[in-house]
């Protein structure tokens, strides 16, 4: 295949393309596959040799494939990324025009999965320069997202052939990689509508598990960062447990394991050994003690991990229940239902809360019975915390959160 010449090349995928065998086409103009390390292939002008031999529409798509092979070998990555583009683009419209089939979906999928890639590489090593002279020019990978969602809304709106052959089967990845997109861009707010479309797929549950575990992966991230910890748990159990890899079960359980501890579920140190994700241990001793100095070290220690990872801000949002579990245990030494305010600021001074005053700690108290943490009151006149004399500290896996 690295030897290919470009007469074998134009004979096999001419071939594919009349027995409208997708697999076969998908891997001639794909990136990935070996036939591109040839450099019998790297004709100056494919469109002289190609269009002689090949008929539209494949003649063009073969014509953008080996120009953008050209440029990538080159490392011209912004001209590979234009070229891809311009080839879907291409590709959306004759995929468009094939009614009641979908022979086309492996196509599809190899190109989008090029294009991100490409794209990718612009973002790495081409794009400071160019955004410095067009501030306002979109990106590599908006470009790349254009292109994906123009793919997307032909899949979307092929809702009258037969369930078998529907291009809707082709939703669900491009979805996983305008997730990748959004993502790394930061722009979660788009996918919203993304998550409403598959959502409202009648075989929803009948995409390759491959697929639904990236999805659910993705999924479960939004929700852990718009603070729907029950959704992100559910999302994210089902990608951890679907995951057919080690590293990948690693990577969910880096935000799995944030999710857990805001739901009262603390990792064991077995499974973060197991998935080298140390760093969570010390944050939850931490937190089960209730102890605000080592809550604070274990973030410090780990924070370039964590940034990294995008968990920091939510780990430090953990503050209220180290405070909930703080309380709980003075709470249970006082042995009193009834807890004066000044204990309490003297527990968090203990813990590692120096500077705080009376006020402070009036505050996070009203806080913690207003997330529903403590069950009770403060009695202002006697500066005291009136604790319900049962169930004064419900479970936190019982309690609905909200980000303060």
């Amino acid at each position: 295949m690295s030897n290919m010449t470009i007469n074998s090349y134009i004979h096999q995928i001419g071939n594919a393309w009349e027995d409208c065998d997708g697999d076969r086409v998908a891997e001639l103009l794909s990136l990935q596959d070996p036939h591109v390390l040839s450099s019998r292939l790297s004709e100056d002008e494919p469109q002289d040799v190609v269009g002689d031999s090949l008929e539209s529409p494949l003649s063009e798509m073969v014509i953008f494939h080996l120009k953008v092979v050209k440029e990538l070998n080159t490392q011209s990555f912004n001209k590979a990324l234009n070229l891809q583009c311009q080839f879907g683009q291409f590709f959306c419209k004759v995929f468009q025009s094939q009614k009641d089939e979908n022979w086309g979906l492996t196509l599809m999928e190899k190109l989008v999965e090029d294009l991100r890639k490409i794209a990718l590489s612009v973002q790495q090593f081409d794009e400071p320069d160019e955004r410095s002279s067009e501030e306002h020019a979109p990106t590599g990978m908006e470009k790349a997202a254009d292109v994906i969602m123009a793919l997307f809304r032909v899949c979307a709106a092929d809702t009258r052939t037969q369930e078998h052959n529907t291009k809707r089967w082709g939703m669900m990845i491009l979805v996983n990689h305008l997730f990748k997109i959004y993502f790394r861009i930061n722009r979660l707010q788009l996918c919203k509508p993304l998550i409403r479309a598959i959502e409202q797929q009648s075989f929803k549950d009948q995409f390759p598990r491959e697929q639904m575990v990236t999805y659910k992966y993705y999924v479960g991230r939004k929700a852990m960062f718009d603070s729907e910890f029950h959704e992100a748990d559910d999302c994210l159990t089902y990608a951890f447990y679907h995951a057919s890899t080690l590293e990948n079960k690693k990577k969910i359980l880096t935000y799995l394991t944030p999710v857990k501890m805001f739901l009262g579920f603390l990792p064991t140190d077995e499974a973060l050994k197991k998935y080298d994700l140390i760093e969570f241990g010390h944050v939850a001793e931490a937190l089960k003690d209730g102890n605000i100095f080592k809550f604070k070290a274990a973030l410090e220690k780990s924070e370039a991990k964590f940034i990294k990872a995008g968990v920091y801000l939510i780990l430090e949002k953990l503050h209220m229940t180290l405070y909930r579990n703080l309380f709980k245990k003075v709470c249970l030494i006082y042995k009193n239902h009834q807890v004066p305010i000044n204990v309490l600021t003297a527990a968090l001074k203990w813990a590692g809360h120096e500077d705080i005053d009376t006020d402070e700690t009036h505050c996070i108290v009203a806080n913690l019975i207003c997330d529903g943490q403590i069950r009770g009151y403060i009695s202002h006149q006697h500066q005291v915390v009136v604790v319900a004399k049962q169930n004064s500290f419900p479970k936190v896996s019982s309690i609905e959160h909200e980000l303060r």
